[in-house]
């Protein structure tokens, strides 16, 4: 049996409901050529989570497309799908400007992937036309990450839910709806059975960071700095971010813990702010 959205207080399915004269609980805004598989897996995982939901979709829905602002009129909250493109679109303009001008709820969904029309917040409004910039991002509308990973997907969507359900007549004046899905791993106490000691390279920048992140997160975590493998080490963290491979000694000490059948953990950078990159950066010669 599919799993759906719980309220974490009650363990109970939330309640749907629409505001008089609404026929859609969830518009998605999107640009075909860099958006249209995302926001048509959040219209079926949506379905899932939230079994009487009703979203409209372009490819399901659309039966003029000069009506546009009344099916914008017609929905509850507008979901804007940020990706490369999307404000060159002149449909979604007036989706955006429609959305605006009649003070509709907004969820701002960021596709941060590169390979898949994503890009930074900063890049993303830097395509916005500037009059719309300070209506679109410096609103504090609700900014959610669109994830791939399956478990990670889970947090976007209930991310994307939470907001919508905050703006139906029932939960309506709430700023927070905690929810859950049953069996979701951070509703899971996570411990490791025994010490686990991670070697973070100081020529592996950004290691030493990210493992105390997690040491800082995690019980039963150690982080080792030595400049060499240490014996007590059970794994080596390799941290994958842009400046990587840029200390020679790195690749060296891949190798050794390689041959020395060290466990190697990766965590791959997706924040650009921080280095992040593609990660088919790191098979290009």
């Amino acid at each position: 049996r599919i799993p759906t959205i719980r309220l974490a207080s009650t363990n109970q399915q939330p309640e749907l409901t629409l505001h008089k004269g609404q026929t859609w609980h969830l518009f998605n805004s999107h640009i075909w050529s860099t958006g249209q598989d995302a926001v048509a897996v959040i219209k079926s995982e949506m379905q899932l989570l939230l079994p009487s939901i009703r979203v409209f979709l372009d490819v399901d829905d659309l039966d003029d497309i000069g009506a546009l602002e009344s099916y914008i009129g017609r929905s509850q909250v507008i979901l804007f799908f940020l990706s490369k493109g999307y404000f060159r679109s002149k449909n979604c303009l007036r989706e955006i400007r429609s959305s605006l001008e009649k003070g509709k709820p907004i969820i701002l969904v960021q596709e941060a992937d590169p390979a898949k029309g994503g890009g930074s917040i900063e890049e993303l409004r830097a395509e916005c036309p500037a009059e719309l910039q300070p209506a679109v991002f410096d609103q504090l509308f609700p900014l959610v990450v669109w994830m791939r990973i399956e478990e990670f997907q889970r947090v976007s969507l209930k991310m994307i839910s939470e907001a919508l359900l905050v703006q139906t007549p029932t939960y309506a004046g709430l700023r927070s709806l905690p929810l859950t899905i049953p069996g979701e791993v951070q509703g899971q106490n996570l411990v490791f059975a025994k010490q686990v000691v991670l070697w973070a390279s100081p020529a592996n920048q950004g290691a030493r960071r990210m493992a105390n992140e997690l040491a800082a997160s995690f019980p039963g975590v150690a982080v080792d700095n030595a400049a060499e493998m240490p014996e007590r080490a059970t794994h080596m963290l390799l941290y994958l971010c842009e400046e990587s491979w840029s200390d020679d000694r790195l690749a060296e000490q891949v190798k050794q813990v390689r041959e020395a059948r060290l466990p190697i953990v990766m965590a791959h950078e997706n924040d650009t702010e921080r280095g992040g990159v593609p990660f088919s950066r790191f098979f290009e010669t």
